[in-house]
């Protein structure tokens, strides 16, 4: 299980990263106001999430729930703000928006909650596959 949840944290992160830099053009069209915002929500949401069970799950001498819980939560808010950074230094199409930190904060807090809430049931799973 390691291995995969390794695989999925990263494919996760790249496909992150692609999105965060590449030059993606929405039709006007059907552009709605802060949907993108909505997008960074749910894209940190997941990958809080990700990157929680990748840590919880994956290593030999698990991890307690709160450490990776730390861990992912502080790790994904550092790479949203660096994807921001990334985003004003490295493109010419592509600005950096502190309300897209806070989006991105938002749903790492929100994916913080629920693993909170499912904390008993992650780690009845853990001891099971374990």
């Amino acid at each position: 299980m390691r291995r995969y949840l390794l695989w999925l944290a990263v494919l996760y992160t790249c496909v992150i990263t692609w999105l965060s830099l590449a030059k993606v053009l929405i039709p006007v069209d059907i552009k709605v106001e802060g949907s993108d915002k909505i997008g960074h929500f749910l894209a940190y949401f997941v990958f809080a999430i990700v990157w929680f069970l990748f840590f919880f799950f994956s290593r030999k001498q698990s991890m307690s729930f709160s450490k990776s819980l730390l861990i992912s939560a502080v790790f994904a808010f550092l790479f949203g703000l660096l994807m921001e950074f990334c985003q004003d230094t490295l493109t010419s199409y592509r600005n950096s928006d502190w309300n897209d930190v806070l989006a991105n904060t938002s749903g790492i807090v929100l994916a913080v909650i629920v693993m909170i809430m499912l904390k008993n049931k992650l780690v009845s799973f853990r001891i099971k596959v374990s």
